[in-house]
């Protein structure tokens, strides 16, 4: 629950955040920001979240922030007018989850609460994945190698403690990442010193901030875009040490995830990926047998039904629906739409897994 109170803080751009999870047992309540418990809400709260909401898509919608029920949850709203949203779904788990976030420097714009809504589920198995995952006292080596993604445990000094397979891969190419004299070092200085900065400031925050609450870019090459997400080991017994996780991109599960939480068909599935590679509506027709304008088409009804505006977003929906542990850990939530949407020339999904992206 903290996991995804922070997670959705950090989307919405809020500074508090309240869950609750009412199950059978009763009512589960967690919150990141100033507001203490208040018992008086779990009625509303409950009563709310008995509301019900649809099956496949989060329910998502601006409240009135001078309501005393919201400065209850998330505490008081600053001096300057600042706006808060509610939401609520059902999870996996047979459980109905509400959240409060607040305070919004603006208002959610209609525009962005299609698509801000469809990723509210996959954030939350997200981070059921993570709490399921994470270790308490345990060996850093043992869980590292559980994460798919290069990673790193390093102090502020940037001295290694400990790399699983895929940071060693990582800094045997000496491309993005290596090591020197035990110590992490960028591609070059102002990498390093930007690592050194946010590694700090991690370990100041890791008291009130969760998981990879900082990025750092490591390559804004356009063919070659690369960044690390740092956030505080999630052991109580590594104090003073940051993990650093370095993102892969998968192009197929990328769109694969991205077709599975918003609903669509196997035939926009490929075209997502296809973007997903920096392919062009020309480049992508010609490798499906369509036109260009046939893929201009598909591409613009794609992106209504994300809710999203630039295809610079679909990069964004794909962290947002990825777990940085194995793919076999998000088989249980991850499976293909239902409808076919076959285009007129099958042949093989074969596309390249590469650790490009671009942020235009």
């Amino acid at each position: 629950m903290e996991y995804f109170a922070k997670a959705m803080a950090e989307l919405l751009g809020c500074r508090s955040c309240y869950v609750a999870v009412l199950s059978a047992s009763g009512l589960e309540e967690a919150r990141i920001g100033d507001a203490p418990a208040d018992p008086s809400c779990a009625t509303m709260v409950e009563r709310f979240a008995r509301k019900g909401t649809a099956e496949d898509v989060a329910s998502l919608e601006p409240i009135n922030s001078r309501t005393s029920f919201v400065r209850k949850l998330i505490g008081a709203e600053p001096p300057v007018k600042s706006h808060s949203v509610i939401g609520r779904f059902a999870s996996d788990e047979r459980t109905t989850v509400v959240f409060v976030a607040g305070w919004r420097p603006a208002a959610l714009a209609a525009s962005e609460i299609p698509g801000l809504a469809h990723t509210v589920r996959p954030l939350w198995k997200a981070a059921h994945s993570l709490a399921r995952q994470a270790p308490g006292q345990v060996d850093a080596q043992l869980w590292l190698e559980e994460l798919t993604f290069p990673a790193i445990v390093v102090d502020q000094g940037l001295h290694i403690y400990a790399v699983n397979r895929g940071g060693r891969v990582l800094l045997a190419k000496r491309e993005l990442l290596r090591m020197e004299g035990g110590r992490l070092a960028g591609s070059c200085a102002s990498v390093t010193e930007s690592l050194r900065g946010a590694i700090g400031k991690v370990l100041i925050e890791s008291g009130t901030h969760g998981w990879f609450n900082t990025t750092v870019p490591l390559s804004m090459d356009r063919q070659q875009f690369a960044f690390a997400k740092i956030g505080a080991v999630p052991t109580h017994d590594k104090l003073g040490q940051a993990l650093i996780v370095v993102p892969q991109f998968d192009d197929v599960q990328g769109a694969h995830c991205i077709a599975s939480a918003f609903g669509l068909n196997w035939a926009e599935e490929r075209i997502v990926a296809r973007i997903l590679q920096f392919q062009c509506p020309r480049d992508i027709g010609a490798e499906l047998g369509l036109t260009e304008a046939t893929v201009r088409t598909y591409t613009k009804r794609i992106m209504l039904k994300l809710g999203i505006n630039r295809q610079s977003e679909f990069f964004l929906l794909y962290h947002l629906t990825q777990s940085p542990f194995g793919a076999g850990r998000r088989e249980n939530w991850v499976s293909r739409p239902a409808s076919d949407g076959r285009l007129d020339e099958e042949g093989p999904m074969r596309l390249r897994t590469a650790g490009k992206h671009s942020p235009d």
